[in-house]
């Protein structure tokens, strides 16, 4: 829980939300940080972004990767591309591996560049 709170602490301060509060107990109603992002932790340096049939279909999911102080925010992909088929497991969840996610500094230029307002 504490890392997972630290990577949605360092995506706002990478967008300089101001005056951010970590999300707690939310279960999916509201967005991690922002309007739409869905903020995704994993500790390991090639790990996947992990989506769920709970994730919001209209935010955007980040990953970020390591752990405190040195988090790394290794990509982006809106929740809606993210579960296709190509990623779906038997599980019912859908690994996204880093080389398909949209490099982070592209996202304030994209279409989906205000979800973080």
């Amino acid at each position: 829980m504490a890392q997972s709170i630290g990577a949605e602490i360092a995506v706002a301060r990478y967008f300089a939300v101001p005056d951010f509060k970590p999300t707690i107990d939310t279960f999916k109603r509201e967005a991690d940080v922002g309007s739409q992002i869905e903020v995704k932790w994993t500790l390991w340096q090639d790990g996947h972004l992990i989506l769920n049939g709970t994730d919001r279909r209209q935010d955007v999911a980040i990953l970020v990767v390591n752990k405190a102080p040195n988090y790394v925010l290794a990509g982006w992909i809106p929740v809606s591309m993210a579960m296709r088929e190509k990623y779906r497991r038997g599980d019912g969840s859908y690994w996204i591996p880093q080389a398909d996610l949209q490099p982070i500094e592209n996202l304030r230029s994209s279409n989906y560049g205000d979800t973080y307002l």
